[in-house]
C-alpha cells in the first residue's frame, strides 16, 4: 500500500479524475520532456490532463486558476534543481507549478536527459498532490520518479506506487456536485485566471519552512498570500555543498 501523499493536500474532482491541463511554457529541449511526463502521469487511471502550450513569464510562472504552470529558467546558483508549488483555498489545490532551474541543468553533473525528465516528472506529480517515496540522496530506494536519489537512471517515471497513491488520494476525494471541467472546485469560466502569486526563487520567498529532507535540509516551505496558502517543494542539488553553495537547513529558518 502506498503512502506517500503530500499532506491531505488534492484537486477538487467529481469523479476521482483530475483534468487539470499541464500548460508548457518551456523552451529548449524541455518541451519534449514535459509531453513525456504528461503522458506517464495520465497513466494513472485518476489523471486525464491535457497538454498545453502556455504564454506565461517563464521565470516569473505565475500560478493561474486550474491549471498547473510549467517553466524553465536561469533561476541562478540557488541550490535547487525544481520546485513545485500549489495554491490552497477551500481545503482543495486551485492551482499549481513547476520551475526548471537551468543553471544547474547546464552543468555536466546534471545535463544528463535522465536528471531533466527526473526532475520534471517529480515536481509536477507534487502538483497533483504527490510526496516522496524517499527522501535520502545517498540511496536508490525505488524505480520512481518520485524519490530523492543521486541515480537518475531508473527513476525517470512514476512507478505502480505512486498510481497507486493517486488512487488512494482521488478515489476518497470525490465532491458530489463541485467541480467543473477541470474538477478545481469552480464552473470552469475562470480557468487560466492570474492569481497574482509569483512562487518566487529563494526561501525568503516562499515563506515559513514546514520539512526537512534526510540530510536536514528544508524542503517545504508554507506562506499566505490573498487568501492562498501556498505550499512549495524543494529539490535540491544533491552536490550544492561540495559545490560550495551554502546549504539551506532547516534549523536556519
Amino acid at each position: 500500500m502506498a503512502v506517500h501523499s503530500w499532506s491531505d493536500y488534492h484537486w477538487s474532482t467529481t469523479d476521482s479524475t483530475v483534468r487539470i491541463p499541464i500548460v508548457d511554457n518551456t523552451t529548449g529541449d524541455w518541451p519534449s520532456r514535459v509531453a513525456a511526463a504528461n503522458r506517464d502521469w495520465n497513466t494513472s487511471g485518476n489523471i486525464e490532463s491535457p497538454l498545453q502550450l502556455g504564454t506565461n513569464n517563464p521565470r516569473r510562472c505565475a500560478m493561474a486558476l486550474d491549471t498547473i504552470q510549467v517553466c524553465n529558467a536561469s533561476y541562478g546558483s540557488t541550490g535547487w534543481l525544481g520546485i513545485a508549488s500549489i495554491s490552497i483555498s477551500g481545503g482543495h489545490i486551485v492551482a499549481g507549478s513547476t520551475k526548471l532551474n537551468d543553471t544547474y541543468f547546464s552543468l555536466q553533473q546534471y545535463s544528463a536527459p535522465e536528471w531533466k525528465q527526473l526532475v520534471v516528472c517529480q515536481e509536477i506529480g507534487h502538483d497533483y498532490g504527490l510526496g516522496h517515496q524517499n527522501e535520502d540522496f545517498s540511496t536508490d530506494l525505488t524505480s520512481s520518479c518520485m524519490e530523492y536519489t543521486s541515480v537518475p537512471q531508473g527513476n525517470t517515471t512514476p512507478d505502480d506506487h505512486d498510481y497507486e497513491q493517486l488512487g488512494a488520494i482521488y478515489d476518497s476525494h470525490i465532491h458530489a456536485g463541485v467541480g467543473g471541467p477541470g474538477g478545481s472546485g469552480g464552473p470552469g469560466k475562470d480557468r487560466g485566471k492570474k492569481l497574482g502569486i509569483d512562487v518566487g526563487d529563494s526561501p525568503a520567498e516562499w515563506g515559513k519552512a514546514v520539512g526537512k529532507d534526510a540530510a536536514g535540509r528544508a524542503n517545504e516551505f508554507v506562506r499566505n498570500f490573498n487568501g492562498y496558502t501556498i505550499i512549495t517543494f524543494v529539490t535540491w542539488a544533491p552536490d550544492v555543498k561540495r559545490s560550495g553553495m551554502r546549504e539551506i537547513h532547516f534549523d536556519d529558518l
